[in-house]
């Protein structure tokens, strides 16, 4: 590659770039290699040093007691503990109903209340009815109704 190039052009990021086929095909996919996870546990061990005199041994004395804390709290049952308590996003809802509509148990963000006019209420709920699978038969039943109050629509007219 040095008869073809100038010696200008091999810097540290072209000289990567040679190398990072290669690298894939020894080390496969890049999350079996990923160091963030790590990094951010190295992080979190870092935070147990006290002494900086003996860090190795405030880590594994903060390890421990970390430890002990955790086997203590899964069998404390009228304490709330990281176990016991709810999550904060929850995002899975319990009874969920086969809603296309769901709403789940808890908001985020601040709630607001909106005020519908009639015109606005209506045309929500019509649009429930006519879109929604779960209420099919009850759509057919509606769409039945609407046939007969309104004479202009033809019988065989879908309506949506």
């Amino acid at each position: 590659m040095e008869k073809i190039f100038p010696p200008e052009f091999f810097t540290i990021m072209v000289h990567l770039l040679i190398h990072l086929a290669s690298e894939v095909k020894v080390g496969g996919p890049v999350h079996y290699r990923w160091m963030y996870p790590i990094e951010r546990y190295l992080v979190h061990l870092k935070d147990y040093v006290r002494n900086r005199a003996y860090p190795e041994g405030s880590i594994a004395e903060g390890y421990i007691v970390d430890e002990c804390l955790i086997f203590c709290s899964r069998y404390l049952q009228s304490v709330e503990t990281i176990f016991s308590r709810p999550q904060r996003h929850n995002d899975f809802v319990e009874n969920a109903k086969p809603y296309k509509f769901s709403t789940a148990e808890k908001f985020l963000g601040r709630a607001e209340s909106i005020v519908l006019d009639q015109k606005s209420l209506a045309q929500a709920h019509r649009y429930v009815l006519l879109h929604s699978n779960i209420i099919s038969d009850h759509r057919s039943e509606f769409l039945i109704y609407q046939r007969r109050a309104n004479h202009n629509i033809h019988p065989n007219a879908r309506i949506e």
